[in-house]
């Protein structure tokens, strides 16, 4: 199995939207969002192409606060059958790496409290729990904020 990880394009919206929907059926972001992260300069879209055929995506961004850029990862999905195969890992993997690029320090993201195969993928790249988010996806559904370090030391 060869994977391919390059920039999304509002070409790729159809294949983005259709595996959003497929990971995450009611939280899923719209069609019409996944177009505006698409199309906005600030935002960075990667899809995995697998055998050919696109298999997941990433979504983050680059949002100044309290004097820095910080990184903010808003989706990252893979197939349920192209899952345990590395291309979650490698789509985070790619997008840190273009954040740092980008200046950025430190990336956060959001997860469902009980989507323990994210949280286990985010645990081994190096992320840190910050706080739990109560109702974020939706009422008795809370969320976890996690946090990385992106600075490479010298």
């Amino acid at each position: 199995m060869s994977v391919i990880i390059r920039k999304a394009t509002v070409m790729d919206l159809e294949d983005i939207h259709q595996i959003e929907l497929k990971c995450f059926a009611r939280e899923a972001f719209s069609r019409s969002h996944l177009e505006y992260f698409l199309r906005l300069p600030n935002f960075v879209n990667l899809i995995a192409i697998s055998d050919g055929k696109p298999a997941g995506f990433i979504i983050g961004s680059v949002e100044h606060s309290v004097g820095e850029n910080v990184g903010h990862i808003y989706s990252i999905d893979v197939k349920h059958e192209c899952r345990r195969k590395g291309i979650g890992s490698s789509l985070l993997s790619a997008m840190e790496s273009i954040l740092a690029e980008k200046g950025v320090e430190k990336c956060y993201l959001e997860v469902r409290f009980d989507n323990v195969a994210a949280i286990n993928l985010y645990l081994k790249h190096g992320y840190k729990t910050l706080e739990t988010i109560k109702d974020y996806y939706g009422f008795g559904v809370n969320g976890i904020r996690l946090e990385k370090d992106l600075c490479i030391r010298r």
